[in-house]
């Protein structure tokens, strides 16, 4: 079995989704399966791999030229879009793929994963009011949707990844319920510290750190919409409380969504806010690091926090390979809770500095609340494991063929 995957601009150091993609190829291959992905020229050269190939220039209209060609040559069995806006540059071309496919002669299979759904609309400019009309109507009818126009409406087989956009879809396309599958993401950091007690000693003696520090450890790309400037703020009032108390934010600040200048920028301001606070000295910033790094910074600290402006949700990558590693964590409460979260997390409400700090202090103070979350973050995790996830695709990969008679 030859999948093709299509995930925007494939670079697994500054995008979550392409860091999913090269772990579920990775789990793929395995398990016997030939992978391969299609991306831009940019990316395909980062990485000079013959299993990254070039397909477009950028996400624009000329794509629908270009990867279909592409996608020709290569003649995979499975055809495997990983959506998400931003990694697509949040074009729209990506969304007529399909049936651009179609209409040159591609019949075999396509499956469409989408990593995020349910946050905006579509608005093509020409229609204009009567959108709002035609939208809901093709929905209806499974013609298209208002999000994503015809990418969802033209795949055979549609994964989603988390509840939200699982109950937005069934809302949305209740004709396309029989081609949905729920498959979670999985830890997008595979456990590589060698024991608990090592990886303490190890990280504290790599910042320089007491031995006896209480360490808090925020992993993902820096984004202002990770609600950092309220983790800092926050971290002050712990400081003042305890003063030995550390907070590595162990992460890149390019990434697809925040790249170039506006990522050093947003650099500049965190480094600002943390003088303006005095936390030069218990605050450290780490910048991307390799995936052996990231293990012992998750398996060395006390908690782990994730205070993202809008909540937390079971999508996140971040939140998975601190649960993977059996970590404590304090994280803000979504819109909408799923009963893992509920159980293996400590919720706060978001934007909320003196609650965040107020809990982060509970748990410093209490190793027997922070043994139970722990030990609920080894359960919580054990429904998003990599194996499991890849039988699930190859599952779904297996039934598509066999009903195109491959």
């Amino acid at each position: 079995m030859r999948v093709a995957f299509v995930p925007g601009s494939f670079r697994p150091d500054r995008c979550g989704v392409s860091h999913y993609t090269a772990r579920l190829m990775a789990e793929l291959e395995g398990r016997g399966a030939a992978c391969l992905v299609l991306t831009t020229e940019a990316a395909a050269a980062h990485h000079a791999r013959r299993d990254v190939v070039a397909g477009t220039r950028g996400w624009g209209p000329s794509m629908l030229a270009t990867v279909p060609a592409a996608v020709r040559r290569l003649a995979p069995d499975i055809l495997h879009i990983q959506h998400a806006g931003g990694s697509f540059g949040f074009r729209r071309a990506v969304f007529a793929l399909i049936p651009t496919l179609r209409a040159v002669g591609w019949r075999r299979p396509v499956v469409v994963t989408i990593h995020e759904y349910g946050w905006w609309e579509w608005w093509p400019p020409l229609v204009g009011r009567l959108w709002r009309r035609l939208g809901p109507w093709g929905e209806a009818r499974g013609l298209w949707d208002r999000e994503d126009l015809w990418l969802l409406t033209g795949a055979d087989a549609i994964i989603v990844t988390h509840e939200g956009a699982a109950r937005v879809l069934a809302e949305r396309l209740p004709r396309v319920a029989p081609r949905v599958a729920r498959v979670p993401i999985g830890s997008n950091i595979p456990v590589l510290a060698c024991s608990a007690e090592t990886a303490r000693r190890d990280l504290r003696l790599r910042f320089g750190w007491p031995p006896e520090a209480p360490v808090i450890v925020y992993f993902g790309f820096v984004h202002p919409v990770k609600g950092l400037e309220t983790l800092l703020r926050a971290f002050r009032r712990v400081v003042d409380a305890e003063p030995r108390a550390r907070l590595l934010l162990s992460g890149g600040t390019q990434s697809l969504a925040l790249h170039s200048d506006d990522a050093e920028r947003y650099s500049k301001k965190l480094k600002a806010l943390l003088r303006e606070l005095g936390l030069d000295d218990a605050v450290r910033l780490t910048g991307y690091q390799p995936e052996a790094i990231i293990s012992q910074h998750l398996a060395g600290a006390d908690l782990g926090v994730l205070p993202f402006n809008d909540g937390v949700t079971a999508k996140s990558g971040s939140l998975l390979a601190m649960w993977a590693h059996g970590l404590p964590v304090v994280a803000t409460r979504p819109a909408v809770v799923p009963p893992e979260l509920e159980r293996a997390a400590w919720l706060v409400p978001g934007r909320n500095a003196e609650a965040l700090a107020a809990s982060l202090l509970q748990l410093l103070g209490d190793a027997g609340a922070r043994q139970v979350l722990a030990a609920r973050s080894r359960e919580a995790a054990a429904g998003f494991d990599w194996p499991s996830i890849a039988e699930r695709h190859l599952a779904i990969y297996r039934r598509l063929l066999e009903q195109h008679g491959q």
